[in-house]
């Protein structure tokens, strides 16, 4: 599974399976990006795809709201989680899939967001663990951790929205935290299932335009 920061807040997985483009704007989702007939496009919600739909491939598959997918063999869930706000319909969906042997995770909305019990069961076992992080705002380390110890992956991906630059503000401040040797920031990696660690991995990816 190889994995990259593309744009703003964006994922891409590439897979034997397929494709995975997680969050992508509309100014990243090309022809280019779309070119693997097995693509598949996941948005936050409805909203979100509405703004970016007019630049889907018709071969590419879309995923905007909670619920159980399998495309291209690739089992995908979207679970629904209410956020820590004084809305009370207020709620965010956190995106599962795996693929290769391994389950990447997927959450926005870090800082409003505490993940109930039924729903870390319902992931199951996390490996890799992506947070879309906004690091001006307050706790965000805070939230990252109680996160980490709610699903418990080998590898945490935290990339940012609105980063002023490639590199990851937050990554920093994480390592400084845990007490880990900064690492220098990567385009893409490579991650298998034999090459997963027992104890937490922190990766530092760089934003790239593909």
């Amino acid at each position: 599974m190889r994995i990259s920061w593309i744009s703003d807040s964006g994922l891409r997985i590439e897979t034997t399976q397929g494709l995975i483009l997680y969050n992508h704007a509309s100014d990243s989702l090309t022809k280019d990006s779309q070119k693997d007939e097995n693509t598949i496009a996941i948005f936050q919600n409805e909203e979100n795809k509405k703004v970016s739909e007019n630049k889907i491939s018709d071969s590419t598959d879309i995923i905007f709201e909670p619920g159980e997918y399998e495309i291209n063999g690739i089992p995908i869930q979207g679970q629904a989680v209410k956020l820590n706000t004084e809305n009370l319909d207020e709620s965010t969906t956190i995106y599962s899939a795996i693929s290769e042997n391994l389950c990447i995770c997927f959450v926005q909305d870090i800082n409003k967001i505490t993940i109930p019990a039924s729903v870390s069961e319902a992931i199951g076992k996390v490996d890799i663990l992506a947070l879309i992080c906004n690091p001006t705002s307050e706790n965000t380390t805070e939230s990252i951790n109680s996160l980490v110890s709610s699903l418990d992956p080998q590898v945490l991906i935290p990339i940012e929205n609105n980063s002023k630059g490639e590199n990851s503000e937050i990554y920093q401040k994480l390592i400084k935290e845990l007490g880990h040797q900064a690492e220098e920031a990567i385009a893409k990696v490579n991650i298998t299932k034999s090459g997963l660690q027992e104890t937490l991995k922190v990766l530092n990816l760089r934003k790239t335009s593909l």
